[in-house]
């Protein structure tokens, strides 16, 4: 073991392309290995696109019926005021118009004539005075 290891030029060039060829290979079968994995992947990472697509949307509709349903209460409840105040006038004209036709009748019902007046006059006063 006395004697020192030489290489020649040629033995030397030989390695050096023997690495370079190594180095070549093994990136090429990264690069495959890379493109293979990625082709195998792209099928669930479009899904998961398209379903973070989906549930985006499925939240923005949850939102908007949320909304709808909201209004919709509130009309509900507009509309429940509105045929309880058209209750109360048809009542008050019922009376009005009974009063009328109770003078008409007999000519001298002045007084109930003045408790249906006297009956429309407030619930009107009362109804100017809720809109203002």
């Amino acid at each position: 073991m006395d004697q020192p290891i030489i290489f020649t030029p040629q033995e030397v060039v030989n390695v050096f392309l023997a690495i370079c060829g190594a180095i070549i290979t093994v990136a090429t079968a990264s690069a495959a290995l890379t493109k293979i994995i990625t082709t195998i992947k792209k099928p669930e990472k479009t899904q998961n696109e398209r379903i973070e697509a989906l549930e985006k949307d499925v939240k923005a509709i949850n939102e908007r019926l949320e909304d709808g349903n909201t209004r919709f209460k509130l009309d509900a409840k507009h509309i429940d005021d509105v045929e309880r105040k058209m209750e109360e006038t048809n009542k008050i004209i019922i009376k009005s118009l009974q009063a009328l036709t109770a003078h008409a009748i007999d000519g001298n019902n002045t007084a109930e004539l003045e408790r249906a007046k006297k009956s429309l006059d407030d619930y009107l006063l009362d109804q100017i005075g809720k809109h203002n």
